[in-house]
């Protein structure tokens, strides 16, 4: 094996998307416990497993799926408006529990990606200033969509610039802890550019 991917330096959250449960088990026995899903209803189909996972939801989430999303995730990667983290915080008082979210910040302001753009992240965490069931820690990226190598570091240069933005912030939600950037295609150069949680999926299932 060229990588031991259990050994990066950083956390790996196992992407586990049009996977099944038995590949999920093998992943879990080779060491592998964060998991990740996309879409709330394929999770749904997965949190039953006899096994300690902690759940990530690591894509666009719609309000009317935020229940279950607080009730099996330990933390949501893809909070996109100030709308939803609003509900998020209103799901998780009513299950009272504090619920842990990273911004989704749209760096290369792709237009067929979600998240906000990079100038609106100090508004959003301003916003959330008041909210008492939420705690925000972090923010999460996505590379862009080209093999342009420079292209790609320049926007995770730009991630971990307004990451460490947030260690200036005085703010009690506020818990600077994870920044969520690169996947399978980038998750080196984003390592090399201060990453320290990656999604990785393909890669790893392909892997082990």
């Amino acid at each position: 094996m060229e990588k031991d991917l259990l050994k990066l330096p950083v956390t790996v959250v196992a992407v586990s998307k049009n996977r099944t449960k038995d590949d999920i088990r093998r992943l879990y026995d080779r060491g592998f416990r964060i998991f990740g899903d996309n879409r709330v209803q394929e999770l749904l189909t997965k949190v039953d497993l006899d096994l300690p996972i902690i759940w990530h939801m690591i894509g666009h989430l719609q309000s009317n799926k935020v229940k279950s999303v607080v009730t099996y995730c330990q933390l949501i990667h893809s909070v996109d408006s100030f709308d939803l983290l609003k509900e998020i915080n209103k799901e998780a008082g009513k299950q009272a529990k504090i619920m842990n979210v990273l911004i989704q910040v749209n760096i290369a302001e792709e237009i067929t990606k979600y998240g906000i753009s990079k100038d609106q992240l100090p508004i959003i965490i301003q916003q959330a200033k008041a909210l008492d069931h939420i705690c925000i820690m972090g923010i999460m990226v996505i590379g862009p969509h080209t093999d342009d190598v420079q292209q790609i570091k320049a926007v995770f240069d730009e991630g971990k610039i307004l990451f460490d933005k947030l260690y200036k912030i005085q703010q009690n939600n506020l818990k600077p802890t994870y920044l969520s950037m690169g996947m399978s295609n980038d998750y080196e150069i984003a390592i090399d550019c201060g990453s320290n949680m990656v999604r990785i999926g393909t890669l790893l299932f392909n892997t082990y």
